[in-house]
């Protein structure tokens, strides 16, 4: 009767699901055409009445939001003013004139914070174009001698396949690195258009609210006569990068390079077939999964099968696949509030998944995951046997991952498939690689899926030691005694142990697995920096971890022998998990989300500076459930030890609630690495094309924390250094700005202690290598910082490499040096000023250098 009943449940709600997939069909067809409704591109009439703070918003690169101008804020100032203008003639001129002096002041500012922020922009491209170009003719000239070379040796029967394999490397890291230069110059070219049209709308709005034109006066006296607005190199830039692309690197083929070059939309548009695809695997998915949940309460318990293993054995994929799906819904809310994930997960922004491709293939597996518990709640009516399906859906889950077809990607996504697969290994093999944030973010997504991996390990060694293949059949090698342990190779049948799911060492090695991973790679970040905070710090916080698990591990051991009495090490259990969850949950807190900020606003007490997510009381909240979550070992000590619940409904309710804080987590632990990296503003990946040898990365990264680097203690260096220090010219300091490497090294081989000023954290870091390298690590010093923050007091000369642009805008700056102080200024003169006098000039062109002295 139980079994008829749930058939016909099942039945209903199959019937019940076609008849709304029919009533939807018009409603969704018009997703499969290649153009429908919802994807029409605007009109150009259609952006022409966008209002601009709309267009701002959704244009504007995330990391430089602060560099903008301030629409809103001009705005409201205009409206909030102009609200309160008097009637009478005469008082509302002079508050008019009191808001224009008010409204411009604050205009000149934006002007001002523009005019420095695109300077910075264009003499960095401009130092990163110069570099690239070396690069660029370096590998012409190799590629060139070596063919050479080549070609003699294969006269005369040799083979070069080394020289080939090298030259292919680097001309792919050469095109990468161009590739993701000209889209920074482009983000550049955005910025420098968006804010043009700002200064036009803000401007053309106040002349329409006061009735005057001292709007467009101002606009023409000074946003069209300003730097920003005036510079065309990032024309020539833009140019010049697509013709080193498409004529040395394309071998002349336009549509080649323009395709290498391609920029990616601002905003992230999603195909019609991947959404109607997304919508159609949730909705099968709902209707299967609820088809499980009337079927199983229909159904009667089944006694010739063993309770629980069922459970074991589909649970782990279905966290898999609820984190990857929840890992999807992160990326929409990414993208939606402006973190850029992309740039902090270093992947290809041109060919990546979108979010609705991620969703989409969490949501067709949860829909197999659906069709396997089916045909095993079904089995004996399928006639095939019970334990079939899990093993068949884990099969096909492999081969979808592991196989090698590459077409069509928008099926298969080979590539997103290798890189998952790639950090993967590096996270299993931490300690012999340099960690990277998506290594480490991964790892911490393992951990809050260790019932997963213990899932995993049941299932191997379920299928191996407690299934019996002989007769074709796969059949479970059950037994119905309930007292003394249940050998190896058997389940119970009436409560479903075993010795898989019972081994205290090896379900103990399983579950600290992921714990191990983090710990190994925090000792791997401390090796390569010599940090102890955070890195130690931090691996002594995974280390907890083991700590539980040795604990749980002794008293369950102990309780097996006396379980009449409580052990010692249940207690120690208790105080190792208060510890865990203490240290856990302040990291979360302090490190991982950056709140507890002593600069946080009083409107947002205990909370950071700067919050992108619209609302406080998103992050009070976030910090409510991470302590309720973290919390949920309480219902394995209380219910699990004290009413003796089943640790497998335990493990059952309480895991898909760690899957979800997780899911929290992600939110606000890549918010604070996208504002951290903001203070950087950085829009796209540093690719550096330097042919750096394995394990100088790790050294790099070393020295870029300490303020000298590390000098090399050379026998030849000490001699050098002691007659250096005789040399009058050792007590002079000189600062190169923005200058290059080569330059800085060239004035410290001379006996100049020089110090070089540059935003770029990898620049830095290759001059600093290549100081120690060259022996000058003590007359050569590198800092990253920027200049407008640097106190130049202490410096005798001052060498500058910069743009036009900037060249005004560093006046005040370099006034700040003493008196008779040196300054040579490279490629562009000072504006006129009273604060340098100009001793003499020496060459033309890109060549000459301006030496002026303070006055």
């Amino acid at each position: 009767m139980g079994t008829n009943t749930g058939l016909v449940i099942a039945g209903v709600a199959g019937a019940t699901a076609l008849v709304i997939s029919a009533a939807a069909v018009p409603f969704v067809a018009p997703a499969l055409r290649r153009v429908c409704i919802p994807y029409v591109p605007a009109t150009t009439e259609q952006l022409a009445n966008m209002k601009f703070g709309e267009q701002l918003a959704s244009h504007l690169t995330p990391e430089w939001r602060k560099q903008y101008i301030d629409y809103e804020r001009l705005k409201n100032l205009l409206y909030d003013d102009m609200m309160e203008v008097p009637a009478d003639d005469d008082r509302r001129e002079e508050h008019i004139s009191r808001l224009d002096e008010k409204f411009f002041n604050e205009c000149d500012q934006e002007l001002t914070k523009i005019n420095l922020f695109f300077s910075q922009k264009i003499a960095e491209g401009q130092g990163k174009h110069h570099e690239l170009q070396t690069e660029l003719q370096v590998f012409k000239d190799v590629l060139g001698s070596r063919s050479e070379a080549s070609g003699i040796r294969r006269r005369f029967g040799g083979k070069d396949r080394s020289f080939h394999k090298e030259t292919t490397r680097n001309e792919q890291q050469l095109k990468l690195a161009f590739s993701e230069f000209y889209l920074s110059l482009v983000l550049v070219q955005n910025y420098q258009q968006l804010n043009a049209t700002g200064f036009r709308k803000i401007l053309k709005k106040h002349d329409k609210l006061t009735g005057n034109e001292r709007g467009l006066d101002w606009r023409i006296n000074k946003v069209e006569k300003s730097s920003f607005f005036l510079n065309r190199e990032i024309e020539t830039l833009i140019t010049n990068v697509e013709t080193s692309v498409i004529n040395d690197l394309e071998g002349g083929n336009r549509q080649a390079g323009m395709k290498r070059l391609k920029v990616p939309p601002l905003s992230e548009k999603q195909k019609p077939l991947t959404t109607f695809s997304l919508g159609l695997f949730i909705g099968a998915s709902i209707v299967l999964l609820l088809a499980i949940i009337l079927t199983w309460m229909a159904t009667p318990g089944r006694p010739q099968e063993p309770k629980w293993v069922a459970v074991r054995l589909f649970r782990g994929p279905l966290l898999l696949f609820l984190s990857i799906f929840l890992c999807g819904v992160n990326m929409a809310g990414w993208a939606a509030a402006g973190v850029n994930h992309v740039l902090i997960f270093e992947v290809d922004p041109r060919n990546h998944l979108s979010y609705q491709t991620l969703m989409q293939i969490a949501s067709f597996m949860i829909m197999l995951w659906s069709f396997a518990v089916l045909a095993y709640l079904y089995a004996h009516m399928l006639h095939i046997p019970p334990f079939a399906p899990p093993l068949v859906l884990m099969i096909v889950c492999l081969v979808l991952l592991l196989n090698p077809i590459a077409k069509p990607d928008s099926v298969f996504h080979r590539n997103s498939r290798f890189w998952l697969l790639k950090h993967c290994y590096k996270c299993f093999t931490s300690p012999f690689h340099f960690v990277t944030f998506t290594d480490f973010w991964l790892g911490d997504q393992m951990n809050s899926l260790t019932t997963a991996f213990l899932d995993f390990q049941y299932f191997v060694c379920f299928y191996a030691t407690e299934v019996d293949y002989s007769n074709g059949w796969i059949e479970v090698k059950g037994i119905n005694s309930t007292t003394g342990s249940v050998p190896w190779g058997s389940v119970e049948l009436s409560n479903g142990k075993d010795q898989c799911a019972s081994a205290a060492g090896l379900r103990s090695l399983m579950s600290i697995i992921p714990a191990m991973i983090r710990f190994l790679q925090c000792l791997r970040r401390y090796r390569d920096t010599k940090r102890v905070h955070p890195h130690l710090v931090n691996a002594g916080k995974y280390s907890t971890t083991f700590f539980v698990v040795a604990c749980g591990a002794l008293n369950k051991y102990y309780e097996a022998s006396d379980p009449n009495s409580t052990s010692i090490f249940f207690y120690i259990w208790i105080l190792s998990y208060i510890m865990s969850f203490t240290y856990t949950f302040l990291w979360d807190i302090f490190m991982d989300w950056g709140l507890i900020d002593p600069r946080a606003p009083k409107e947002a007490r205990f909370l950071r500076e700067e919050m992108i997510y619209g609302s406080k009381w998103y992050y009070y909240l976030a910090i409510a459930q991470d302590f309720v979550l973290r919390l949920a070992w309480v219902l394995n000590v209380s219910l699990g030890e004290a009413w003796t619940l089943d640790s497998d409904f335990l493990t059952t309710v309480t895991a898909p609630f760690e899957v979800f804080r997780r899911f929290i987590w992600n939110y606000f632990r890549l918010e604070n690495e996208h504002v951290n990296n903001c203070g950087q503003f950085r829009a796209v990946r540093d690719i550096s094309v330097k042919p750096i040898r394995k394990g100088d990365l790790e050294s790099l990264l070393s020295k870029m924390d300490q303020m000298d680097g590390v000098t090399h203690r050379g026998h030849d260096l000490m001699e050098r250094v002691k007659k250096q220090k005789k040399s009058a010219k050792a007590s002079r300091q000189l600062l190169p700005i923005n200058i290059l490497i080569f330059q800085v090294l060239q004035c410290a081989k001379e006996g100049y202690k020089s110090t070089g000023v540059e935003l770029n954290s990898i620049l830095v870091a290759y001059s600093k290598y290549r100081s120690i390298k060259e022996g000058l690590g003590k007359e050569a010093r590198f800092m990253r910082k920027n200049i407008f923050k640097t106190d130049l007091n202490p410096y005798e000369t001052a060498v500058i490499f910069g743009a036009e642009s900037l060249m005004g805008d560093l006046v005040p700056k370099l006034s700040e040096m003493r008196s008779n102080t040196n300054l040579l200024a490279c490629r562009f003169p000072l504006p006129e000023n009273d604060a340098w006098k100009l001793e003499h000039q020496i060459g033309e062109g890109i060549d000459a250098v301006w030496v002026y002295k303070r006055n």
